[in-house]
């Protein structure tokens, strides 16, 4: 997991522009994972599309036009409750909480601001952009008013605590992680078209972090939907 540079190197002096992330080499990689989630949106598109027995064209716009992560994902759990049998439902909502801070890394590395330090020379910083604005308004922010009109600005350092330090380590995990949703998501995708073939059921069920989701769902599922998810489990074994 990257580190924050406070633990990295306190010292050195800090760049952050969009110059950073074009000269660097990990930009390819950065690129990559977004571009991964374009493809995994596309995915769950088709799934939304299948539940709600639909055109592929006609689900996608209708997934294409919610506005957010978070609406996307109320719509796919909505459609998942009416449209699919619960064992479904719940190897869905799985996989969603399994995959949501994977999604959030994402869009760290599309929406944060990318930085160097001098200090640091095998890696990138990535941070909240909240982080750049408050240091830069500490040189411009005034925090007290003399009596003569004056006032007294006092610069803040940059809290160095909210600032990442990526490293090819962090990366290869970041991709890794984004090719894993790609995966359990076609894997659902496999399931919702043919349920008959457990394969991809069993695939998605072996996944140790998707297993522990379902295990703390089906505590109050119905009998079919746990023989279905726990039958799974005595095959696995």
């Amino acid at each position: 997991m990257p580190q924050p540079l406070s633990e990295v190197s306190p010292e050195g002096k800090l760049t952050f522009s969009a110059g950073v992330l074009r000269n660097s080499p990990f930009a390819v990689d950065v690129a990559y994972v977004i571009a991964l989630w374009a493809h995994i949106d596309g995915d769950l598109a088709s799934i939304l599309s299948r539940m709600l027995k639909t055109d592929i064209a006609v689900g996608t716009a209708m997934y294409l036009s919610l506005v957010s992560s978070g609406i996307q994902k109320s719509a796919l759990k909505a459609a998942a409750k009416a449209a699919l049998p619960e064992w479904q439902e719940i190897l869905l909502r799985a996989i969603l909480a399994v995959t949501e801070p994977l999604r959030a890394e994402r869009n760290r590395f599309a929406h944060w601001a990318w930085g160097h330090c001098s200090e640091v020379s095998d890696a990138i910083l990535l941070t909240h952009p909240k982080t750049i604005v408050e240091h830069n308004a500490s040189f411009r922010q005034r925090v007290l008013e003399l009596p003569d009109g004056r006032g007294v600005i006092r610069p803040m350092p940059i809290d160095d605590t909210n600032i990442m330090v990526y490293r090819e380590v962090d990366f290869q995990r970041a991709i890794e992680s984004a090719e894993r949703a790609r995966d359990l998501y076609r894997l659902f995708y496999a399931n919702v078209a043919d349920p008959s073939i457990p394969g991809p059921r069993e695939q998605l069920l072996g996944d140790k972090d998707v297993r522990a989701k379902v295990d703390r769902l089906i505590n109050t599922a119905g009998d079919d939907a746990r023989e279905k998810l726990l039958f799974s489990v005595k095959i696995s074994q």
